[in-house]
């Protein structure tokens, strides 16, 4: 039988230096280097002993096959690192027959330049120390260990036209709330969920989830995760984000109490014309048109060009029976050109139903 040639790529990875090392034990300690991708380790450097100035050439190259039909695929290489693991083998002890190790460290790659058409790329990763390595307190005047690492494929891994049509979007995570006390190799795997807003064709911004690093758009495992965050965190900088996404989506759900609750907090903590706004919008939906109109006013304050707040405004007043104010909040939502539809649609039925509310009648 004939056999099928493969169609897999292979990419390398190598690691040839190490700077600024530090052991456990002395001033010249043993380390090797362990790679892994997508899950599985790609193999072990040799055992080098680190020189006094903190330099090691460790030379050790490890590869994975790229396999766009199955296997690793494009999406594994743009979500996943590789990760490189620096050990210390201490001495071995008389009474003991194997060695004991030490982890010091760990550094990632990233291998998004293959998929930006490179075919090889050079870089220096920093070696983050786990918690308690004498890797966290530096040589006096030295910079932070690292690790110096070449990636090779013999041929580019896209298509000219793969290229052209692709749209790669690069996400960072820059910070996280109410994680454990420590993170460390071993012990429990912990789940995290990042959300943000992607500008779109359309006239709003599109949310996309990532969970655990993989595209997800369920929006009710989203607001668990907001919730759970906007719970366990009592006071920490940068949740206002957190606070406006949850409350638009308790808005998109219609549960108006929750998101007042949540936009009150928001305001409380860190008030802004959105989160005035957001306010304004849930006591509107529940027919508290004092609260509301109070909301808006005080988003209108720190904003006077959101045309979503005009807007909210001359609802407001229509409910409220007051044509002439009615009437200016209905022209600065046109003048700041609205693009809402449904928005301009609900104003313009409501005039209709009230009599007025509209300056071309």
């Amino acid at each position: 039988m004939e056999q099928v040639p493969s169609t897999g790529r292979p990419v390398q990875i190598t690691v040839t230096d190490g700077y600024d090392l530090k052991g456990s034990k002395g001033d010249t300690p043993v380390t090797f280097i362990r790679a892994e991708f997508n899950q599985v380790v790609l193999g072990d450097s040799a055992k080098i002993t680190v020189s006094p100035e903190g330099t090691a050439k460790y030379n050790f190259t490890c590869s994975f096959e790229f396999n766009p039909e199955g296997g690793i695929t494009l999406d594994d290489l743009a979500r996943k690192p590789v990760f490189l693991t620096m050990t210390e083998v201490l001495p071995k002890e008389r009474k003991l027959k194997e060695e004991k190790t030490l982890i010091l460290g760990q550094a990632v790659v990233d291998l998004l330049p293959l998929l930006a058409g490179q075919t090889s790329f050079e870089t220096t990763v920093p070696l983050h120390p786990v918690q308690g390595s004498l890797l966290e307190t530096p040589r006096s005047g030295a910079k932070q260990c690292s690790l110096e690492v070449k990636v090779f494929a013999a041929e580019p891994l896209l298509t000219a036209a793969q290229m052209s049509g692709g749209n790669l979007l690069k996400v960072t995570l820059e910070a996280a709330y109410s994680v454990p006390e420590s993170f460390v190799p071993v012990g429990t795997l912990q789940n995290y969920m990042v959300g943000l807003q992607v500008p779109s064709l359309g006239e709003k911004d599109y949310p996309i989830l990532f969970k655990n690093g993989t595209l997800n758009g369920n929006h009710a495992e989203a607001k668990a995760c907001y919730e759970r965050t906007v719970s366990f965190v009592v006071d920490a900088s940068g949740m206002h984000f957190i606070f406006l996404r949850l409350g638009l989506l308790y808005l998109e759900e219609k549960e108006y109490d929750k998101a007042k609750k949540t936009y009150l907090q928001a305001c409380k903590r860190s008030p802004s014309c959105l989160t005035w706004l957001g306010l304004g919008i849930a006591c509107y939906r529940l027919e508290e048109l004092t609260e509301a109109e109070h909301a808006l006013s005080e988003a209108n304050a720190l904003n006077n060009y959101n045309a979503e707040v005009w807007a909210y405004l001359a609802l407001v007043c229509l409910k409220a029976g007051r044509q002439l104010e009615a009437e200016q909040a209905y022209k600065y939502t046109t003048k700041l050109k609205l693009k809402d539809e449904a928005l301009l649609a609900e104003i313009r039925m409501v005039q209709e139903m009230v009599g007025f509310g509209n300056p071309s009648f």
